[in-house]
């Protein structure tokens, strides 16, 4: 399993590649040769990196969902709507599609501060503008801790 962690401020060259950096390159050293995938956040205006291994992980939950199931078939397609591999070139960049980027808010022309962050399995890439003001302003920390808090203490939750 991986531990990515850490904030990391990039930015894109003006054909939308994105240097992975090297602390982050680092910590995928194990996995990085297999490949990395992307795809939009559900909830937020971000993008989602997952290495193959971890990929590999959700497709095979996906694979034990009722294909014939309405609600199934339509998270499936929300989760995996433009989902792309993307690979590293021989300098380590990854070209990001442009609807990817689109989907940040992120017009290269004009913007190219982007926020890559760590979470533990996966990365998430932002914005640097959409960063700073979806994750560093989050409202009522304190109320979402305690939900968070019961959730893991519901004993259905419970490993």
């Amino acid at each position: 399993m991986l531990d990515l962690l850490g904030d990391y401020p990039c930015k894109l060259d003006n054909k939308g590649r994105l240097q992975l950096p090297s602390k982050l390159r680092k910590q995928l050293e194990p996995v990085l040769h297999e490949g990395l995938w992307i795809r939009k956040d559900l909830h937020q205006p971000c993008l989602v990196i997952y290495p193959k291994p971890e990929w590999d992980r959700i497709k095979g939950d996906f694979a034990k969902l009722n294909r014939h199931s309405r609600k199934h078939s339509e998270y499936i397609r929300k989760f995996l709507r433009g989902a792309a591999p993307i690979e590293l070139d021989t300098s380590g960049r990854m070209n990001l599609p442009n609807h990817m980027l689109e989907h940040i808010g992120l017009d290269i022309d004009q913007d190219n501060e982007v926020m890559l962050m760590g979470l533990f399995e996966k990365l998430e890439l932002w914005s640097r503008d959409k960063h700073q003001h979806e994750v560093e302003n989050l409202e009522d920390f304190d109320a979402l801790a305690d939900e968070i808090e019961t959730y893991l203490n519901d004993k259905d939750h419970k490993a």
